[in-house]
């Protein structure tokens, strides 16, 4: 379906673990024109009204897409409702497929998932209406002075990549499937938390937002963003307490291995963790049956507010979420740095309230082991007076 990626992953190697990381302070900007763009759009309350109500997760995953492909391949594609549309569609159905697929034997698994693909279509859709943003980016791009992730990308695609913009497409749509859900899901329950708060802890966000902001000359910066503390801290919570997977981090073994507790693991054998056992760890964290959003942040004060330890993106082996060791999740500085950008224009524009008599703990929706926010649950979003 996705080529020769997994045979040559340029794309996840040099370009997401080095050079995307360097970049990020030129493509802050870049995301957030497009939230203060995408987001009164996706927000948009008709006629008189002062507020509007939503289901939150769909809301999210094509904002998240709009400014998730501004820094991907640049304006005016990531404008493109169809492209957006089908680009959305193929990680609703690969990620699934993915997973039925280990219920067919190993024989049929391609035949199979060809089948699925000639049937579904999204990726072949969504590959032939990127491909000319592409060519674009191939054509004009400054490699030296990059201005989205794709111009980043040309810097490792071998020659046959450049000469077919089909192939670097598919690229972009492996990176897009990868970004676009994970971070749509850590925005809708940020949203539902940030939901369930009292409006002063609202306004210590926002108080706390805007000194940053302040900080760097009234400019939403990189470095402003990575100032929001609060913010920071209540994502760490959302990855804590929300697990998006039962089991993660999933490695085969080479060779026959001997765990601690004396368990023999066969060549071949899968070994996967659990987050909830390390993240519900009383020890680790006290009270952890409580979402507590400052949970981080509190350890953040006075002399400590530049504790790396109790940053969001912060690898540890009592907290999981974005893996551990050198395979853990490359993107999460990326995602991470959106998420914010996109959260601070909410709230800063929006007082964000469940729909009166609603449940305010609307339950997930589970999958094999992937668990996502409850598609159906809506709130509402009230313009602000500023």
């Amino acid at each position: 379906m996705f080529g020769d990626i997994v045979s040559n992953p340029y794309h996840v190697g040099a370009l997401i673990r080095s050079d995307l990381t360097k970049a990020l302070r030129s493509l802050v900007p870049e995301m957030l024109e497009e939230a203060q763009l995408a987001i009164p759009e996706s927000l948009k309350i008709p006629g008189s009204a002062d507020s509007v109500t939503l289901p939150v997760f769909n809301t999210m995953v094509n904002l998240v897409a709009h400014v998730s492909n501004r820094a991907m391949i640049g304006a005016p594609g990531c404008r493109n409702d169809r492209f957006l549309k089908r680009q959305v569609s193929v990680a609703a159905q690969a990620i699934p497929m993915a997973q039925v697929l280990n219920w067919f034997p190993k024989f049929s698994r391609s035949a199979v998932w060809k089948l699925f693909s000639m049937l579904a279509g999204s990726k072949d859709e969504c590959v032939a209406l990127l491909s000319p943003y592409i060519q674009s980016r191939i054509d004009y791009a400054q490699q030296d002075n990059p201005s989205t992730i794709t111009d980043l990308l040309l810097r490792y695609a071998p020659k046959e990549d450049i000469n077919d913009a089909k192939r670097l497409a598919i690229r972009v749509v492996h990176l897009n499937m990868a970004s676009i859900h994970t971070s749509s899901i850590f925005t809708t329950h940020a949203l539902f938390e940030l939901a369930r708060l009292p409006t002063s802890q609202i306004e210590q966000i926002r108080a706390e937002m805007v000194a940053a902001i302040d900080s760097e000359g009234g400019v939403c910066n990189k470095a402003a963003v990575g100032k929001f503390y609060m913010l920071d801290s209540l994502l760490k919570e959302v990855g804590r307490y929300h697990s998006l997977f039962a089991v993660g981090s999933s490695r085969v073994t080479l060779r026959e291995a001997v765990i601690a507790d004396g368990i023999i693991l066969a060549p071949g054998s899968v070994v996967s963790l659990a987050p909830k056992p390390l993240h519900y760890n009383p020890e680790v964290y006290p009270d952890p049956l409580t979402f507590d959003p400052f949970r981080f942040s509190r350890l953040r004060t006075g002399e400590a507010s530049n504790d790396a330890r109790q940053a969001f993106t912060q690898l540890s082996n009592d907290y999981i979420v974005f893996g551990v060791g050198t395979h853990a999740c490359p993107g999460r500085f990326f995602a991470a740095l959106k998420i914010k950008v996109i959260l601070c224009e909410i709230l800063r524009n929006y007082d964000v309230t469940f729909p009166e008599g609603a449940s305010t703990t609307p339950k997930p929706f589970a999958f094999n082991v992937f668990t996502v926010p409850n598609p159906t649950a809506r709130l509402v979003f009230k313009k602000r007076k500023l």
